[in-house]
């Protein structure tokens, strides 16, 4: 069982973008809670916020290091000044992180996957508070509110529900490769030996047995 974040972007008195009356806040609570309803009860999942409240970054990150989150996952919808551009696209801290950069593929291949003719504006990079983490950590912006088309989807309760459970398929992807499973297994065997150092340690020596 993994322990992973979710982080409904923006909040409270930070509505993020808006058009049309929906809010990019409301929104990414809604997909967060779907993503949640998905992991359960394979693994742990602790969220940022569950209701309408103002977060400070600092905050966010903290929730995850108190939860020793095995990844984070922050969710936001995108919006632009005009209303030409669409499509999804994942934000990693530093290109050089291998373990984000897998994240955020497999997060971002699920969302296409569920919708191949929305555009696939790839992984970037970007210098986001949020994401200074000490574990995998993304930000997926979930299509364009300032599109006509994306904004009619994102509308959609049934689409907000989708884009949740394409999110947790994408995390249950990522903690299902290989590297994890062998990461786990080291710290499970390492923790073993620690137990029977501790046996030992208490264990009498037989008697006439010299120390060596």
């Amino acid at each position: 069982m993994a322990t992973v974040c979710l982080d409904p972007g923006h909040g409270g008195r930070d509505a993020g973008a808006v058009r049309d009356g929906l809010e990019e806040k409301r929104i990414a609570l809604e997909v967060a809670l779907a993503a949640r309803a998905a992991l359960r009860p394979a693994h742990r999942v602790v969220l940022t916020r569950d209701g309408d409240i103002t977060l400070p970054l600092v905050e966010r990150r903290g929730i995850a290091e108190t939860a020793r989150a095995d990844l984070f996952v922050s969710i936001h919808v995108n919006a632009s000044t005009g209303s030409r551009a669409r499509g999804v696209e994942v934000f990693v801290r530093r290109p050089s992180d291998p373990a984000s950069l897998i994240l955020a593929a497999a997060v971002l291949q699920e969302i296409i996957r569920q919708w191949p003719d929305r555009r696939n504006r790839g992984i970037k990079p970007a210098s986001l508070g949020v994401l200074r983490q000490r574990r995998p950590a993304v930000l997926v912006e979930c299509f364009f509110l300032s599109h006509p088309a994306e904004r009619a989807l994102l509308g959609g309760a049934e689409v907000r529900a989708a884009l949740g459970r394409a999110i947790a398929r994408g995390c249950e992807a990522f903690l299902r490769r290989p590297a994890l499973s062998a990461r786990a297994r080291a710290v499970r065997a390492e923790a073993n030996r620690g137990r029977t150092g501790r046996r030992a340690a208490r264990s009498p020596r037989p008697r006439g047995s010299r120390p060596v």
